[in-house]
């Protein structure tokens, strides 16, 4: 998918699931920030009890008591996940592997898999896994080149978009929510760490975006 045209649409269909479809693809988006969350614990050797994503569209995962710096690390892989697989896929993307890209986007849904802990959580996993492995199994080349390309710009879009629903639950005064975690572990404001994960998945999509559209950067 070399034509401007052709990376433009994908990113209109991207914004199209990420935006107006927010309230049926935000799971998807749920999923990469809990397996976020997870991925770091189990690389900072902390064990990961369950995951869990909620009807609401939120999500927990459950790793129990760690160190204080690996609480930080995890804590904040959440809201960057959506946009660290993003950029990697975009990396996969422009390094010609877009197979790759949806191979081992199934392998890290499989392995969230394997600590959903209620039966909402492995049916938006399933229903994720399944449309990506149907792809990357049984589609043509062109017709997975181009949805590795939808794939990669909806997470990077949905990386902000989610950003607009965390403003409200911050705003509200959760002290549950990953800013509030962040701010009990460092004394910095929610807000300030509102605004750190807002800018981070911001540059994200901008530097993304811009390989994605050969742009130099």
């Amino acid at each position: 998918m070399d034509a401007p045209g052709e990376v433009w649409t994908a990113a209109l269909v991207a914004w199209i699931a990420a935006i107006p479809l927010w309230r049926f693809t935000k799971y998807a988006i749920t999923i990469a920030h809990e397996g976020g969350h997870a991925f770091f614990a189990t690389i900072l050797g902390q064990a990961v009890h369950s995951i869990k994503v909620f009807r609401t569209g939120g999500g927990v995962t459950d790793v129990g008591t760690v160190p204080w710096a690996a609480d930080v690390i995890l804590t904040l892989a959440g809201y960057l996940g959506p946009s660290l697989i993003g950029l990697g896929g975009t990396w996969l993307l422009l390094t010609g592997r877009p197979t790759w890209v949806l191979w081992i986007s199934f392998a890290l849904l499989l392995a969230v898999l394997l600590k959903m802990r209620s039966f909402f959580s492995v049916l938006a996993v399933f229903g994720t896994g399944g449309i990506i492995y149907w792809m990357a199994r049984y589609a043509e080349p062109p017709a997975q080149l181009t949805f590795a390309y939808i794939w990669v710009w909806f997470l990077l879009i949905g990386g902000v978009r989610q950003m607009s629903d965390l403003f409200w639950v911050t705003r509200g005064g959760s002290r549950t929510s990953d800013p509030a975690v962040l701010q009990r572990l460092t004394w910095v404001p929610d807000v300030l760490w509102l605004g750190v994960f807002w800018l981070s998945t911001l540059a994200a999509l901008v530097w993304g975006g811009a390989l994605l559209l050969r742009f130099d950067v």
